[in-house]
C-alpha cells in the first residue's frame, strides 16, 4: 500500500487466547449469540481460515511482532514491531493479564508496558463487569482515555487460558432440562477423555466454555466502542483476533495436550477492521498466518524494506476474488508435532512420524481421518512440510512450487 508521510497512523490490535474460530457467530455458530463479533464482522475484513503456526504462544508472538514463522530456527529481532513503531516517533504499548507475555525477547521493545496484576479470582463471578476479563477491558477503556497520541496499542488477554468465572446463569442459558450442571471450576478444564467416556463430559465443558465467550463478546462490545468513539478513531486499525484455539474433545482431549496441533488448536478467528471501512463485510478464504500480521502492521506504519519476512503478506492489499490460491498451504508447529493445511486437505504428523490426514473443507473438525485411503496424498504433503521448512531457515523468502490439482482440489 503506498504511504503518505502526513497519514495519521494509529492501530488497536485485540489478541484473546484459546478463542476458538468455531464459537463465534461470524465463523458459523448459531447456539452461542456474539452480537459484537456479528457487528464487527458486517465492518471488516474476514479471513474464513485463519491458520495459527503453533500452539507455543512464544512462537506465535515471535511470528506476531518479527514475522518470523514457528517452522523457522533463528531469531529475527531487529525486525521488531514495536521498535519500527517506536522509531517512527509514536507510541507502541503492551497491555495484558499474561505475566508469561511480559518475559517474551521481543515484550521489552515496547516502550510502554502495563500489567493487569490483580488476584486470582477463586470463584465464579456474580456479573459479568466482575469477571477477570471485564477487569482487563476496564484497564484498556482507561488507556485510551488517556491517549491522545496515535501509536500501537497491543492488547492482549488470556481469556479461556485464565480463570473462567464467567456467572453462572450465563452458562445455564444454554442447559436443557436433561443436561448435566456446567463445569463450575475456576482453573480452565485439561484432561484426557477415555474412549468410553461419557458425552456429558464434554457438553459441561462446552457450555461453561461457552459462558466465557458471551463475557469475552459482551465486554469486546463496549471496548469496540470506546475505539469508535475515540478521537483518533478516522486513523484507527482495529485487528481481533485469538493465538489459538481449545481442545473441547474433538481429539481425545479437553484443553492443551501432548498432541493438540489440530484444527479446533489452529483455525482461529481474524477480523480487520480498516478506518475508511473500503472492505466492510467481506469474508476471505484465502489461507494467512500470524506472520502476515506482522507484516500488514509493519506497512500500516510505514515500514518497508526488500525482505519483511520470509512467509508473511499484507493482508490489507488482498482483493476479494484471490481465494486459498493466493497461498496454497499453511504450516504449523509444536509439542513435536508439524502439520500443514491446503485448500483440500489437512495433515498432522507427531514425533513417530504418525500421520493423521482430513478432507477439508468439509472435514471441518476433523472427525474421519483418512490416511490410509490416501496414502499417496499423505506422503506428498509430508514432503511439503519438509520442503516448507527446508525453506524458511535457509532463504530470504519462502517460495515453494504450484501444488498438484489434487493437493488443492481434493481427490473426486
Amino acid at each position: 500500500m503506498d504511504e503518505d508521510a502526513s497519514t495519521v497512523r494509529n492501530a488497536v490490535v485485540i489478541v484473546i487466547d484459546r478463542l476458538g474460530a468455531g464459537f463465534l457467530g461470524p465463523y458459523g455458530n448459531t447456539w452461542i449469540d456474539t452480537p459484537a463479533m456479528n457487528q464487527l464482522a458486517s465492518e471488516s475484513l474476514l479471513f474464513e481460515y485463519a491458520t495459527a503456526d503453533s500452539s507455543d504462544l512464544n512462537l506465535l508472538y515471535r511470528a506476531y511482532w518479527s514475522g518470523v514463522h514457528a517452522l523457522c530456527r533463528t531469531d529475527r529481532p531487529e525486525r521488531s514491531l514495536a521498535t519500527l513503531v517506536e522509531r517512527g516517533g509514536l507510541r507502541a504499548t503492551l497491555l495484558t493479564d499474561e505475566a508469561a507475555l511480559l518475559g517474551h525477547p521481543l515484550a521489552a521493545d515496547f516502550g510502554e508496558q502495563v500489567s493487569l496484576d490483580h488476584d486470582e479470582p477463586t470463584s465464579l463471578a456474580g456479573t459479568i463487569e466482575e469477571t477477570r476479563f471485564a477487569q482487563l477491558m476496564l484497564a484498556a477503556f482507561e488507556w485510551l482515555a488517556d491517549a491522545k497520541e496515535p501509536g500501537l496499542l497491543w492488547l492482549h488477554s488470556k481469556g479461556m487460558n485464565g480463570p473462567w468465572d464467567a456467572p453462572a446463569e450465563i452458562a445455564e442459558r444454554f442447559r436443557d432440562e436433561d443436561d448435566p450442571e456446567a463445569y463450575a471450576e475456576i482453573t480452565p478444564p485439561q484432561w484426557k477423555l477415555e474412549r468410553s467416556h461419557d458425552p456429558d463430559e464434554v457438553l459441561r465443558v462446552m457450555h461453561a466454555y461457552a459462558a466465557q465467550v458471551c463475557v469475552i463478546d459482551a465486554c469486546l462490545g463496549s471496548l469496540l466502542e470506546a475505539i469508535k468513539a475515540h478521537e483518533l478513531a478516522n486513523d484507527t486499525l482495529v485487528l481481533v483476533t485469538s493465538p489459538r484455539g481449545y481442545p473441547l474433545g474433538e481429539h481425545g482431549r479437553i484443553g492443551a495436550g501432548e498432541r493438540d496441533l489440530f484444527g479446533e488448536t489452529l483455525n482461529v478467528p481474524l477480523l480487520i477492521q480498516r478506518p475508511d471501512h473500503k472492505v466492510s463485510c467481506m469474508r476471505l478464504e484465502s489461507l494467512v498466518q500470524p506472520p502476515d500480521l506482522y507484516v500488514t502492521l509493519r506497512r500500516w506504519f510505514g515500514g518497508t524494506g526488500p525482505v519483511e519476512s520470509a512467509t508473511g503478506h499484507d493482508l490489507l492489499e488482498l482483493k476479494e476474488d484471490e481465494s486459498s490460491w493466493w497461498r496454497q498451504a499453511a504450516f504449523a508447529a509444536g509439542n513435536n508435532q508439524r502439520a500443514v493445511r491446503t485448500p483440500a486437505w489437512f495433515l498432522n504428523v507427531d514425533e513417530t512420524a504418525e500421520r493423521s490426514l482430513y478432507a477439508k473443507p468439509d472435514d471441518r473438525w476433523e472427525a474421519n481421518e483418512v490416511a490410509d485411503r490416501c496414502g499417496d496424498v499423505a506422503e506428498h504433503l509430508a514432503a511439503l512440510i519438509d520442503e516448507f521448512t527446508d525453506q524458511v531457515n535457509r532463504a530470504e523468502r519462502v517460495s515453494l512450487a504450484p501444488l498438484s490439482r489434487e493437493l488443492i482440489e481434493g481427490i473426486g
